[in-house]
C-alpha cells in the first residue's frame, strides 16, 4: 500500500480521526426539499409539541431524553398499561394529557410530532395513522413487522414529503459509528471483505411480570405475561434479529453501501424452555452483491464477547463496541509501505490505535498488548438516544431530511426479516 493508492493514508487517518469527529456529527442530517411548511409548524425556534405513544421500558428512555431538549414539550402520552402511563407522565415533567387510546393523540391538532415505542406489530398501524393526520413521526426500530408493511410505510412517507420520518436506530448516532463508516468508505481498512457482529448475553431476556388485576385482552394480549414479554411471542415480535440484530445490520449496510444479496442461518429455542416462541439464539450469514460477507450471532447463554463489531479489510481490522474501538494494521500492509518483501507468515497485529465514542484518537503505547483495556476519552460517554431525538427535532424545525428515514429503516428491516424467514424455513433467501 502506498499513500497514493488509498484515499485515507495512515498519517491522514491519525490526523483526521479526532478532528473529523465533530464534523461527522454535525453533518448527520442532510437538507432536503421538505418545504417551508415544516419551519412554519411552530417557527424555526418555536416549541415542538410531542405526543408519546408507548412509554414502556424503551419508551421511558425516550421520554427522559425528550424532556431535556430545548423548546420541546410532551403534551400528551399514551399507554394501555397504567404503571407505564403514570411513569411516563412523571418523567415528562410537563403535565401531559394521559390516554389509553393512541388515536386521541393522533387527533390532537396541537401535536406536531408523535414518538412511537410500542411492540413491533403496532408500528405499521400507528405510523400510517400519524402520517394521515399530518404528524411528523419518530418510530422505534425495527420499522415494521413484515416487508410488506415496510413498503407501505415508505410509500406513505413519500406521499407526505413535508413530514419528517425517522427510525429509532440510536446507535447510528454514536460518533464512533459515524467515524468508522467514514473510515471504511475512505479506504482506511483497504477493501472490507468480512464483518462479524455479535450481541451476546447470559440471561433469559425476560422482564418480571408483576401481580396485577389489569386485563390486557381487549388489546390483543391474552395475559400480562404476553404484554410485558411481548418480545418472546411471534404475534408481536420478530425476536433477537429485530430487537438486537437490526442495530448492527444497519451499520453493516452503511459500511457496504448496500443491502445483502442473500442470507441463510440457524436459530432455535435450544436452552430456555420457558414457553417462548422466538429464538433464544441465532447465527446468520449474509452475502453482499460484491461477494462481501457479514455474520451476526446473538446468544443468551454466554456474555463473554458481549456486543462487538469486527470490520476486516485487506489493510486492517477495526474491532469495536459502541463506546470504543481499536484499529489494527495488517503486517502485510506495513511491509508494502516500507518497501519490504511481504511476509508469507500468518498475518499478525503490527500496531494499533484507539477511537473512543467521542471520535478522539489515541495511539497505543509500545508496551501495551492487544488485549489492553482502553478507557473512555476525555469527553466521556455520549447519549445516543438524545442525539437521535435531537436530529429528529432539528429536522422538523429546519426542513431537513433525517439520514435514518424510512428508506434506511426499510433496508435494515429487510435484512433482519428475511434472515428470520431463512432460519425458519431452513434455506437461503435471496433479496
Amino acid at each position: 500500500m502506498t499513500h497514493k493508492t488509498v484515499k485515507l493514508s495512515r498519517r491522514n487517518f491519525l490526523e483526521t480521526t479526532a478532528a473529523g469527529a465533530a464534523g461527522v456529527v454535525l453533518s448527520s442530517s442532510t437538507r432536503s426539499a421538505l418545504g417551508d411548511s415544516i419551519r412554519d409548524v411552530r417557527g424555526a425556534n418555536g416549541r415542538i409539541n410531542i405526543g408519546m405513544i408507548g412509554p414502556g421500558e424503551r419508551g421511558s428512555g425516550l421520554v427522559r431524553s425528550l424532556a431535556t431538549l430545548e423548546n420541546v414539550k410532551i403534551i400528551s402520552i399514551c399507554d394501555i398499561y397504567e404503571p407505564n402511563l403514570k411513569k411516563g407522565a412523571q418523567l415528562a415533567a410537563s403535565q401531559p394529557k394521559e390516554f389509553t387510546d393512541y388515536r386521541k393523540i393522533i387527533e390532537d391538532k396541537e401535536v406536531d410530532a408523535v414518538v412511537i415505542a410500542t411492540p413491533l406489530h403496532l408500528h405499521h398501524e400507528m405510523t400510517l395513522a400519524a402520517l394521515a393526520a399530518k404528524k411528523h413521526v419518530f418510530v422505534e426500530k425495527t420499522l415494521a413487522y413484515t416487508p410488506e408493511q415496510c413498503d407501505q410505510m415508505v410509500k406513505a412517507a413519500k406521499a407526505n414529503p413535508s413530514l419528517v420520518v425517522q427510525v429509532g436506530f440510536q446507535r447510528h448516532h454514536y460518533p464512533i459509528v459515524r467515524k468508522v463508516v467514514q473510515m471504511a468508505h475512505e479506504g482506511a481498512f483497504g477493501k472490507v471483505t468480512h464483518i462479524r457482529c455479535n450481541w451476546h448475553r447470559n440471561a433469559n431476556w425476560r422482564r418480571p411480570v408483576p401481580q396485577s388485576t389489569f386485563d390486557p385482552r381487549p388489546w390483543g394480549y391474552p395475559d400480562l405475561e404476553h404484554l410485558i414479554n411481548w418480545r418472546m411471542y411471534k404475534k408481536y415480535s420478530q425476536g433477537l434479529m429485530a430487537e438486537l440484530g437490526s442495530h448492527m445490520m444497519e451499520v453493516v449496510n452503511l459500511i457496504y453501501s448496500s443491502m445483502p444479496a442473500a442470507v441463510t442461518g440457524f436459530g432455535g429455542i435450544d436452552y430456555w424452555k420457558d414457553g417462548r416462541e422466538t429464538f433464544d439464539n441465532v447465527n446468520v450469514i449474509y452475502n453482499y452483491p460484491g461477494g462481501q460477507k457479514a455474520m451476526f450471532t446473538s446468544i443468551t447463554t454466554n456474555v463473554h464477547y458481549d456486543q462487538r463489531i469486527q470490520i476486516m479489510g485487506t489493510e486492517g481490522t477495526f474491532d469495536m463496541n459502541w463506546n470504543t474501538g481499536t484499529y489494527y494494521r495488517e503486517k502485510a500492509a506495513n511491509a508494502k509501505d516500507s518497501g519490504e518483501k511481504e511476509s508469507t507468515a500468518p498475518i499478525q497485529v503490527e500496531e494499533s490505535l484507539v477511537i473512543t465514542a467521542t471520535g478522539e484518537t489515541m495511539k497505543r503505547g509500545p508496551g501495551e498488548s492487544r488485549g489492553t483495556q482502553v478507557g473512555q476519552g476525555t469527553q466521556g460517554r455520549v447519549d445516543p438516544t438524545k442525539l437521535a431525538l435531537q436530529e429528529f427535532i432539528t429536522c422538523v424545525r429546519e426542513g431537513k431530511k433525517s439520514d435514518v428515514d424510512f428508506e434506511a429503516g426499510r433496508r435494515a428491516a429487510y435484512s433482519i426479516l428475511l434472515a428470520n424467514k431463512a432460519m425458519e424455513e431452513g434455506r437461503v433467501i435471496k433479496f
